[in-house]
């Protein structure tokens, strides 16, 4: 019973009718339980989601985020200069399905120079750029030994 709530809310999450959901697949299904321990659910989903405001649905788990989370910081790894900046947008990537004709739109109707604007706006100097700037006066100094 408890894998088949688990599956449920993970796939479907939380809404004001998750009790009546629960109620069906419980009444389609053969447990062998303590007969209390169905009634303790949904009490406690009747808790839960009557706070959930009607045609809302809510995640119930952390499973998504910690997936795309995952795929972020493998995407990650892969950057020379560790910092999380910029390559959070990626984060978003991995929540759509990037079509040709979606990247063809963006193409079309974001200018390179208004989202350069606004990402210094936004993330500000990177860490590169900033190490660039620290080290470039460091050349007129040096002397050969």
């Amino acid at each position: 019973m408890t894998r088949t709530v688990e599956t449920y809310l993970k796939t479907r999450g939380i809404s004001q009718q998750s009790v009546t959901s629960f109620e069906f697949l419980q009444s389609c299904s053969d447990f062998h339980i303590n007969p209390n321990f169905p009634q303790k659910i949904v009490d406690y989903l009747s808790k839960e989601s009557s706070q959930i405001p009607a045609e809302i649905t809510l995640l119930a788990t952390s499973d998504i985020i910690e997936s795309i989370f995952g795929k972020y910081k493998q995407f990650s790894s892969r950057c020379p200069i560790k910092q999380i900046g910029q390559t959070v947008l990626s984060i978003s990537l991995c929540t759509m399905n990037l079509t040709t004709s979606v990247v063809k739109q963006a193409l079309e109707t974001v200018r390179y120079l208004d989202l350069k604007a606004w990402s210094s706006q936004v993330f500000g100097q990177s860490m590169l750029s900033q190490r660039r700037t620290v080290f470039s006066g460091w050349d007129d100094d040096t002397k050969i030994a």
